[in-house]
């Protein structure tokens, strides 16, 4: 059930700060009793006392432990698409999801009065709907499953708790739901550019020096790693930095040290692939962990670049 690739949140520094500033901060909206300055109304907080600010933190905080229950599970899972974007990405598009949830948000405010709808529950909603989408786009099935006669497949799990997060408090979460999904058509539309954006050069380099050694994550070393990292723990203490990039090197590529053969892959990666990728032919699929070094993300990543349809044609 919800396959995710690896355990964890390697790879996925932006999803693991992701879910300690919204449980966090639910946490202390709760201690501190100031639930009431999570939601958001047109009036009187917007159109009367203009706190504005209320459009920028009603994203950030949860009113309940059973969104924060439901939410944080449908974040780490998602945290695929994060794998797929690569962190500069990811966060790029979680801020433009933010934004343009915030302006559907105000529309909503303003035409929802005429059908009684007031009030905007706190919460991330925008932000996870609209990862739910790029999950409903770009993660393939991976297996299926009958009850009573009716087909599921793997990803009916996710789908399930967006379900519940989405009725959480009926029409104003419905009405997130639906804005934090229509954001995400919108990236993946790429409309103005919205795919293209990134964060300027100086704020990537803040963060990676500051803030994304407090998120990251390493991976369980295999064996092999382990080797390799008591072999590198005789040398010199002046080559140090020479051999973290080099202990980096074997994480990344599975094991292998960078200039040696590259192992053939295994048996269970080809068909884990496969699985996932139905339409791959064997070939197709031992091509793609080759260029991934037998590293099973980046050879979902190939794949997902390369897109294979269906088999090639035999030769004559």
């Amino acid at each position: 059930m919800l396959a995710a690739g690896p355990s964890g949140f390697y790879n996925a520094p932006t999803t693991k700060g992701m879910l300690l500033v919204v449980g966090g901060l639910s946490l202390l909206s709760s201690i501190f009793q100031i639930k009431t300055s999570l939601h958001l109304q047109l009036v009187p907080h917007l159109t009367t006392h203009h706190q504005f600010w209320r459009l920028i933190t009603s994203h950030f905080a949860f009113s309940t432990s059973t969104e924060v229950l439901f939410a944080g599970l449908i974040i780490y899972h998602l945290r695929v698409i994060e794998r797929l974007f690569g962190p500069a990405k990811y966060a790029a598009f979680l801020f433009v999801s933010a934004v343009v949830c915030t302006f559907l948000n105000i529309a909503v405010l303003v035409t929802g009065a005429a059908f009684g709808l007031h009030v905007l529950p706190g919460g991330p909603y925008g932000i996870i709907f609209a990862a739910i989408y790029q999950f409903y786009t770009l993660i393939p099935v991976m297996y299926e499953f009958k009850i009573f006669g009716v087909t599921f497949t793997d990803k009916v799990f996710m789908y399930a708790f967006g379900v519940q997060l989405m009725l959480s408090h009926m029409s104003g979460s419905i009405a997130l739901s639906i804005c934090g999904l229509l954001a995400g058509a919108i990236y993946r539309s790429d409309f103005a550019g919205t795919r293209r954006w990134r964060f300027p050069k100086p704020v990537v380099r803040f963060t990676e020096r500051f803030l994304l050694p407090l998120f990251s994550s390493s991976p369980a070393i295999r064996s092999t790693a382990t080797t390799f990292e008591s072999r590198s723990q005789t040398r010199s203490p002046d080559r140090s930095a020479q051999t973290m990039r080099e202990y980096l090197d074997v994480l990344s590529t599975g094991g292998a040290p960078q200039g040696a053969t590259p192992r053939p892959p295994s048996e269970e990666q080809i068909a884990t692939l496969q699985a996932i990728f139905p339409t791959a032919t064997q070939d197709q699929a031992i091509a793609a962990l080759n260029s991934a070094n037998n590293n099973l993300d980046g050879a979902v990543q190939y794949l997902l670049d390369n897109q294979p349809n269906a088999p090639p044609a035999p030769s004559s």
